[in-house]
């Protein structure tokens, strides 16, 4: 669909349908952020990301990793 194929579209409809138009458009981009947002926030799902999810978490696991390799 071209630029022109679009506005000619559009400028069929009505203002009320535009108005329309608009709110579902942005509705799903509200949508959009909201599920990238809540994607960032999730916790690293491998093992080897185990210092990240500690630091999400405000916690310092640095010694105890420490004493987890000397002792395997």
């Amino acid at each position: 669909m071209t630029e022109e194929d679009l506005i000619s579209q559009l400028s069929q409809l009505s203002i009320e349908q535009l108005d329309a138009l608009h709110e579902k458009l942005q509705l799903k981009i509200n949508d959009q952020k909201a599920e990238r947002e809540r994607l960032t926030k999730l916790p690293p799902r491998t093992s080897n990301d185990l210092e990240a999810l500690a630091e999400m978490q405000g916690l310092d696991l640095s010694s105890l990793l420490k004493d987890v390799k000397r002792y395997s």
